[in-house]
């Protein structure tokens, strides 16, 4: 997981990049009022939760994905303001305080040799943990594509969304009782767990 999690990033911050984003900043991202450059800010902030992870305490029974990232609608007004706050306080740094942010990220993660660890909403296991911070860089990768479709190709590994989806499946099965009806190809799924299309199943959005 760590390897694929790099990779991902590595890639989505080679297209940022390659497609200077700076210059779009001001775009609408699709996400209620956020702009790009809000939605730039977000991937440092999503990725800095990494440095405040610890070990759970002995005998922590680790909660699954799908507990977990089921509690982050509650705080979404929270990481909303707080990710705004960041994008203006990094101004016209935008891109390099978010470097600065993810290098330490992958320092703290590098120092995380629990088998459980306790993130903000629980104890889980720690490939658990780094799949959320995936799950974070896949969505918002496909999130950057959608908001600049005429730039191809798309930011998201292959690989990155095939596991992604694989574990919103888990996720939706363990709410559901019962298997999603497709999650081939993985992006039209990811964008219904996530929440980016609307569906009249009752289970979804997942996040």
């Amino acid at each position: 997981m760590d390897v694929l999690l790099e990779r991902q990033w590595d890639g989505l911050r080679s297209w940022l990049a390659e497609v200077d984003i700076l210059r779009y900043r001001d775009r609408a991202s699709g996400l209620g009022t956020w702009t790009l450059g809000d939605l730039v800010a977000h991937l440092g902030y999503g990725l800095r939760m990494l440095t405040e992870v610890t070990a759970a305490p002995a005998g922590a029974a680790p909660m699954s994905l799908g507990r977990y990232v089921g509690a982050y609608p509650p705080a979404a007004p929270t990481i909303a303001e707080q990710t705004s706050g960041l994008a203006a306080e990094l101004g016209d740094d935008l891109l390099r305080g978010v470097d600065a942010m993810v290098a330490d990220a992958w320092r703290a993660r590098r120092q995380i040799s629990a088998s459980v660890v306790l993130g903000r909403r629980g104890p889980l296991t720690r490939d658990d943990y780094l799949l959320t911070r995936l799950l974070e860089l896949v969505v918002h990768g496909d999130d950057f594509h959608r908001a600049l479709p005429e730039i191809q190709p798309s930011p998201v590994v292959p690989d990155a969304a095939v596991a992604v989806a694989g574990a919103l499946s888990a996720a939706y099965q363990e709410r559901s009782g019962r298997p999603p009806t497709s999650t081939t190809p993985p992006l039209p799924w990811i964008r219904l767990a996530a929440g980016r299309v609307s569906s009249p199943d009752p289970h979804l959005p997942l996040l």
